[in-house]
């Protein structure tokens, strides 16, 4: 087909009416087709700091953006309104607190978020867990007490500062079996 200078090619349009948005593609799996970007395909994409699997830290770990334990942490964990994932390699001997836990690896100790709480199929707890919602995928080991009834007063105090009154001091805790 050939085209004059006043012809509008077929392939281009300056009709703005009838272009259709492209669907937003946030890089993880496959493009979105017809809705817009969710919430977790916009948090998994946001960088994340990462404590590798060769880091082993003691004493109290606190921050204000998602991370990923892939190493040791003893002590205690306070991510205020973040996402923790605790990795595959991660052993965790703490006390933890942020606004949705996802656990892949070990952990001994209570875990409080004021979200949701994710134990993956592979991951070890012992410890309680307080969450709105708790998720515990077939061949999780779990020991400990789930509490699904957060009152408005500790979500609130959950959602802004993970202060002693939510996190128990508890001394020791027994071995993961």
């Amino acid at each position: 087909m050939r085209l004059t200078k006043n012809e509008p090619s077929p392939a281009f349009s300056n009709d703005l009416d009838t272009i259709e948005p492209i669907p937003a593609y946030n890089g993880i799996g496959s493009p979105d087709t017809g809705s817009r970007v969710t919430e977790l395909s916009r948090a998994k994409a946001a960088p994340t700091a990462v404590i590798g699997p060769k880091i082993m830290f003691k004493g109290e770990l606190t921050g204000e953006e998602d991370l990923l334990i892939q190493g040791k942490v003893e002590g205690s964990i306070d991510l205020k309104g973040n996402h923790l994932t605790i990795g595959s390699q991660g052993v965790i001997k703490a006390n933890v607190a942020a606004r949705t836990i996802t656990v892949e690896g070990s952990v001994e100790g209570d875990i409080v978020a004021a979200e949701h709480i994710a134990i993956k199929s592979a991951s070890r707890v012992k410890g309680n867990l307080k969450a709105e919602r708790v998720t515990l995928e077939d061949g999780a080991k779990f020991r400990g007490s789930i509490d699904m009834d957060m009152d408005a007063d500790t979500k609130s105090e959950t959602k802004s500062s993970y202060g002693s009154s939510i996190l128990p001091k508890d001394d020791k805790v027994d071995d993961i079996g």
